[in-house]
């Protein structure tokens, strides 16, 4: 019992045990927090660009009227189509809006760095 509260302090192998059982312990912890950055930019993204998705399906849904200087007549799809660039936080978007009939269906993808990130699609009736 004696030489385990001695004065003289720490010896080196005691204070190399020690950085190595700390060692041990912080690099699990340190990947941990590393992989949940990941997931919550994921999420972030994810959620941002869902939310600039609905933006523009209500934009649309609550017009009277489908509004042609916006939304340009494409001969070729058979579609009203919108794309915006992505200058405007970081998000762009394709919105095509294709008329049939009474129904007006809608989609709309969102994009960054030229990739597809999320898409959302609803209908809106105009008479």
């Amino acid at each position: 019992m004696n030489n385990v509260m001695n004065k003289r302090g720490l010896t080196v192998i005691e204070i190399i045990m020690t950085l190595a059982v700390l060692g041990v312990v912080i690099c699990p912890l340190m990947n941990m927090f590393i992989t949940s950055q990941r997931i919550i930019n994921f999420s972030d993204n994810e959620y941002k660009s869902i939310q600039t998705a609905q933006m523009y399906m209500e934009e649309i849904k609550a017009m009277d009227e489908l509004n042609t200087e916006l939304y340009i007549f494409n001969s070729e799809t058979g579609c009203y189509e919108r794309n915006v660039s992505e200058a405007d936080n970081n998000y762009g978007a394709e919105i095509a809006i294709d008329p049939n009939s009474i129904i007006y269906y809608i989609s709309i993808d969102i994009i960054s760095e030229g990739e597809i990130i999320s898409s959302l699609a609803g209908s809106k009736v105009y008479e």
